[in-house]
């Protein structure tokens, strides 16, 4: 077994980017003690011991106009990571999403006969198809966190393995969720909620376009759903990038101020809230996933401006737009998108999951399969990480 001194540099420019690398730089630094790390990362990853004047927040760019804004931040970082490949020329670069920009760090490091390891597939999947083959031009070996990611390489030339989701880890079923913090009872007592009353939490997304689309129809839903079932009750579980006064702001003015006391925000406590709740109403996106694993039935909607709505038809070809029906294959939840997504509708759908069993059984059976298709995986980063320094990976 080789001693050398591995040069790892890596890059992540979000959240949840700078997660699996904290994760994955954990791990590298029990394997290797010794290896030098360099590049762009957030908290978890600079508590591991990526250091710099620049950090996630500096790519985290969402948005062309957005992305012409910080340009200039954004060329700054990328001269700063050219530099650093120069300096040190490390033994491999693992790009950690944020395809746009790590692409084209990909390509320069390609140009300097460095290997790189792109961590999360590009939603290739969803629109683009064609980029899947694109890529084998300048990654040397991609890691998917979904299993049917995998397929969409299977006529490429690039190596892909399937490492399984982190969410699996951290999104635990609600009976281990809650286990020994007094369970939904204490999290209904903190609610002002009853033990016997069905309450429903609502997730309008973390971001602001996202609770400003979502909030109105989601909290018409359940203004009708109370009318219809009294003794329901609800709360907001709000991200953590998110104020009070950022969700209320998109308040439906047509529904009255009683109401709107009876529904309290809560903010960073979302698996809780999901863990002790009977039903949730879930904005699209990595929520509906964590909102799966933990094993509470669901309604997922999503709306985004109408000019985005038709031209998406026209590119984005699957049968979902969910990621838990994608990754189970078949519609395990109700989706309601664009013009769907209205009061009545969510109304119905929230009132079948809270009085039918049967429907309830069928999404919780579906959320078994799911959990397990995101646990079964081929390999976990590290080995592939080792296999691409020790140059023993198979082509």
């Amino acid at each position: 077994m080789t001693t050398r001194q591995w040069k790892i540099m890596m890059v992540a420019g979000e959240a949840s980017g700078d997660f699996l690398g904290g994760e994955l730089l954990h791990e590298l630094r029990m394997r290797y003690p010794d290896a030098v790390v360099m590049g762009v990362g957030g908290e978890k990853m600079r508590a591991e011991g990526i250091d710099g004047p620049f950090n996630t927040h500096h790519l985290s760019v969402i948005g062309l106009v957005e992305v012409v804004r910080r340009l200039p931040v954004l060329v700054k970082v990328f001269r700063y990571l050219l530099a650093m490949m120069d300096r040190h020329r490390p033994d491999l670069l693992v790009t950690i999403d944020l395809p746009d920009f790590n692409f084209l760090l990909a390509k320069r490091a390609q140009a300097r006969n460095i290997p790189v390891l792109h961590y999360v597939s590009p939603q290739v999947w969803a629109w683009r198809r064609g980029r899947a083959a694109h890529l084998e031009k300048f990654l040397d070996h991609l890691l998917v966190l979904l299993p049917f990611e995998k397929e969409i390489y299977a006529n490429t030339r690039l190596p892909v393995t399937f490492v399984g989701h982190p969410l699996v880890k951290r999104a635990l079923p609600w009976s281990l969720r809650l286990e020994g913090t007094g369970g939904r009872e204490r999290i209904r007592r903190e609610l002002g909620i009853g033990n016997h009353e069905p309450w429903v939490v609502v997730l309008p997304g973390s971001r602001h376009s996202e609770v400003s689309r979502m909030l109105a129809p989601m909290i018409r839903g359940c203004h009708l759903l109370k009318q219809q079932m009294p003794g329901v009750r609800f709360a907001i579980a709000g991200a953590p990038t998110l104020s009070e006064n950022d969700i209320l702001r998109h308040w439906p003015t047509d529904i009255d101020a009683e109401f709107r006391r009876e529904v309290p925000i809560r903010l960073g406590a979302t698996y809780d809230l999901v863990a002790s709740a009977d039903a949730a109403l879930v904005t699209s996106g990595t929520a509906t996933l964590e909102t799966a694993l933990i094993g509470t039935p669901q309604v997922v909607c999503y709306r985004v401006h109408e000019i985005t709505y038709r031209i998406g038809k026209r590119l984005v070809k699957i049968p979902y737009f969910s990621l838990v029906n994608l990754v189970a294959g078949w519609g395990v939840v109700r989706e309601r998108l664009q013009h769907e997504a209205q009061g009545q509708t969510l109304c119905r759908d929230l009132l079948e999951l809270l009085t039918d069993g049967a429907v309830r059984g069928r999404m919780e059976a579906g959320y078994g399969v799911i959990r397990e298709k995101l646990t079964r995986s081929a390999a976990s980063p590290l080995s592939v990480v080792e296999a691409m320094l020790e140059k023993d990976l198979d082509p």
